[in-house]
């Protein structure tokens, strides 16, 4: 009976073949963007479960109330803190480790040299994150000037990893002993960037008295934590110790577990806002509401071709085939149409990956090597299958054999309206894609032309520890100038597009507290105005001429306003007991995230050693040749120096990366649902026009217009487009103004919004039905009506 079923369900696939191809396609669709959601979603609950520890692992978060806002960071915990969770809470916390932020370092062994990222440890962070040895001792390096390195940064350096005891060069002027080799950590992981690993204690050389200071916020704590219950007391007893030692921030302990390290990053009022999570869900819905549209497009093309079909089952049933066999066979015809549709999903999918890789930023493959992949695609195919051809085979199996044989099937009127239910559920879901979309872009493009406070075009950031360049800066500079290769150049603590610091104990009149207040801090050069393009609101920029801009200071828009700064005369700024006399008030720059308020920030001239430089290269020149000589000039004060730059305007565009990969692919998958549901709408049309072909042909014979029968036939369907956008609008105005919220600088939602995708959605509606509206009207009546 199968055989037969398989021949059958054959024939009639092949019988009507656009129809078929319709079919097979619009479900191909749902099942790619499924696939794709599927394989994105795996990705990223995949992040970081490769290491043994992955449950019990926890990082250190500390919040802080910095102007009356509470911000949560994980990189903002001091030495002391975790040195004393080391000794005093060692049978509640293992392992305890703490890490300097990554940076990047000029490497040199023999004549090679290269740029490598890494970080001081402290504790076992190797051990505690389970790092596989490929030579050597890999445990977390304690000895002075020793390091392990990743294999990937030794076949860089010798093309080999036979590095064990070698001596490299590190930033020109320092010497490290490799001590062992570590297995490249994976793309999917919180570190996989990570190339090297130097022993705590030379930092606490280069930095005398750090460690025994609470307000040095700078590091990144990590521990074992083998028992969950005990958290939230832990955290309470680390909060009391922490406040006893840092008072002017009101800090509170909070301790995040690896589990949500990749997905429950964002923080808001000190507490978990969500994260990566958000688009976690957003997608799975997506592929779930797209397979729905194919799933009901497929129902829909199966129900309107039913009608060809009658003779066909009321033969069957004269010949004594039941409705139970009557209904097997359609369902094995429903599951053959969801398999071929699979397989070419798996094909579009193979195709689309390197693309949807490229878009996303990450590594994704269909994994036909897991057994488990061919379960599930089976399960999933046999499911879809039975449940999109179930209602299709229980209406054509009911039909009447007589009337079935003389074509007079009729599905009844609850038949068109479970269809038109479906249509308008189509719509409303593709009208609620339209809108999210829109709005996205929208939201997207108004951060984007956020002001910024300067001149990013042609801007050049170098991260320079090399001393002979900073020492010879000046010079550098003129040569630089004289030469054209250069509009200015200036050295600065921090880049113009990264605030590096924050720190308290600020204080000015109006504000005289024991611990003062949090504000940003960078110190810059005469020449960073000029060089950025600074926009002055009041004041001047430092100079030279003034001996007392020792004792100067230049704000932002954003202090000013937080300390009540309405000219240059009302008050002082006054920092460790040291007066500044403000000079400058300059419109906020966006220093940090596009996504967030401004820091309030103030610059000196002599504050924080400056070692970042900044090139304001001049226009309309060959930016690889300028580059090039730059770099030459540069090498002439350090030969040793590897010259590494980056542009200010890419590094910030770096930062709508995710923004950028949530507009792609929502718009690709708004266009896919709306393509999907126009091939539902054009089936429903084509059933009905079928149904009511006599209708039409009285109609016309009667004097009915071409134009009247269009306005006929379309009517309806603008009446469930309309249905669908109403259902649509409200839910995604609720939940659009819900995602929005997440913005610090965002958009409003106005109505012309929902104007916009209405007449859209309109338009799409009257292109998909006027094809077969206009084709039915035009049908010589005399065809339609000579059976009569």
């Amino acid at each position: 009976m199968i055989k037969l079923f398989l021949k059958t369900a054959l024939r009639n696939l092949k019988r009507n073949p656009l129809n078929t191809a319709i079919n097979i396609l619009g479900l191909s669709l749902g099942f790619t963007v499924a696939l794709v959601s599927t394989l994105w979603i795996l990705k990223q609950f995949s992040f970081n479960q490769h290491y043994k520890n992955y449950d019990t692992i926890h990082q250190l978060m500390m919040t802080g109330t910095f102007n009356n806002e509470k911000s949560t960071d994980g990189t903002s915990t001091p030495i002391p803190l975790a040195k004393l969770m080391e000794s005093d809470f060692k049978d509640e916390i293992q392992d305890v480790t703490l890490i300097t932020d990554a940076e990047s370092s000029a490497i040199k062994i023999g004549e090679k040299k290269l740029n490598a990222t890494g970080f001081y440890a402290m504790g076992k962070f190797s051990e505690l994150f389970s790092f596989e040895a490929v030579q050597g001792n890999i445990a977390t390096p304690t000895a002075a000037s020793t390091m392990i390195i990743s294999e990937s940064l030794a076949n860089r350096l010798l093309g080999t990893t036979d590095l064990i005891g070698k001596t490299i060069q590190l930033n020109g002027n320092e010497q490290y002993t490799i001590q062992g080799i570590f297995k490249d950590i994976p793309e999917n992981n919180t570190f996989h960037k990570l190339e090297y690993i130097l022993p705590f204690a030379d930092y606490l050389h280069k930095n005398e008295g750090i460690e025994e200071k609470w307000s040095n916020c700078f590091f990144s704590t990590y521990g074992k934590i083998e028992n969950p219950q005990i958290i939230p007391g832990l955290e309470q007893k680390l909060t009391n110790i922490f406040r006893t030692n840092l008072t002017d921030i009101n800090p509170e302990i909070l301790l995040h577990p690896m589990s949500k390290w990749n997905l429950y990053d964002s923080f808001k009022n000190g507490k978990n806002a969500g994260g990566q999570i958000q688009y976690v869900w957003m997608f799975a819905w997506i592929s779930i509401f797209i397979l729905l549209l194919a799933s009901i497009n497929f129902i829909n093309l199966s129900t309107a071709r039913s009608l060809k079909r009658g003779k066909e089952i009321g033969i069957l049933k004269s010949v004594g085939v039941n409705r139970r066999q009557l209904i097997a066979g359609f369902l094995v015809e429903s599951i053959l149409s969801v398999s071929c549709a699979f397989l070419m999903a798996i094909i579009l999918a193979t195709l689309l990956l390197p693309w949807i890789n490229t878009i996303a930023n990450t590594i994704l493959q269909v994994p036909f090597t897991h057994i488990q992949f061919y379960l599930y695609s089976f399960l999933g195919v046999l499911t879809i299958g039975v449940l999109a051809g179930l209602y299709p085979a229980l209406l054509l199996s009911s039909f009447n054999p007589i009337l079935a044989l003389k074509g007079k099937m009729n599905i009844g009127k609850g038949g068109f309206k479970a269809r038109k239910g479906m249509v308008i559920v189509q719509f409303a879901i593709s009208i609620f894609l339209m809108i999210a979309t829109y709005l996205v872009i929208k939201q997207l493009h108004y951060t984007k032309d956020r002001p910024i406070g300067y001149k990013s075009s042609n801007l050049v950031n170098i991260n320079s520890r090399s001393e002979l360049i900073v020492k010879n800066f000046d010079i550098l500079r003129k040569e630089l100038i004289n030469q054209r290769l250069v509009q200015d150049a200036s050295l600065s603590s921090s880049s113009i597009n990264r605030l590096s610091l924050t720190g308290g104990g600020f204080n000015w009149q109006g504000n005289e507290t024991k611990e003062g207040s949090i504000m940003g801090i960078s110190t810059v050069d005469e020449n960073f105005a000029k060089t950025v393009q600074w926009n002055f609101l009041k004041g001047r920029n430092f100079s030279k001429d003034f001996k007392t801009d020792s004792t100067g200071v230049i704000i932002n828009e954003a202090a000013a306003k937080f300390m009540g700064v309405t000219d240059l005369t009302s008050k002082q700024l006054s920092k460790r007991g040291i007066s500044y006399t403000i000079i400058g008030i300059i419109q906020n720059t966006l220093s940090e995230s596009p996504f967030k308020s401004i820091t309030p920030t103030a610059y000196f001239l002599d504050f924080l050693p400056k070692n970042k430089i900044t090139l304001k290269l001049n226009d309309q020149q060959d930016i690889s040749q300028t580059m090039k000589a730059i770099a030459q000039q540069f090498n002439r004060f350090d030969p040793d120096l590897i010259f590494d730059y980056t542009f200010t305007d890419k590094e910030y565009a770096k930062q709508f990366e995710q923004m950028e990969m949530i507009k792609s692919l929502t718009s690709i998958f708004t266009g896919l649902a709306i393509l999907i549901s126009s091939l539902g709408l054009y089936a429903l049309v084509a059933f009905l026009t079928e149904q009511r072909e006599k209708e039409i042909g009285i109609r016309k014979v009667l004097g009915a217009s071409e134009v009247g029968l269009w306005k006929l036939l379309c009517t309806e369907y603008v009446w469930l487009t309309l249905i669908g956008f109403l259902v649509a609008a409200p839910l995604a105005y609720l939940l659009m103004e819900t995602w929005l919220d997440n913005y610090v600088y965002r958009i409003s939602i106005s109505w012309t919004v929902f104007a916009f995708t209405g007449l859209t959605a309109l338009v799409i509606t009257l292109l998909t039905v006027s094809y077969q509206a206009i084709k039915a009207a035009l049908t010589n009546p005399v065809i339609t009506l000579r059976n009569e």
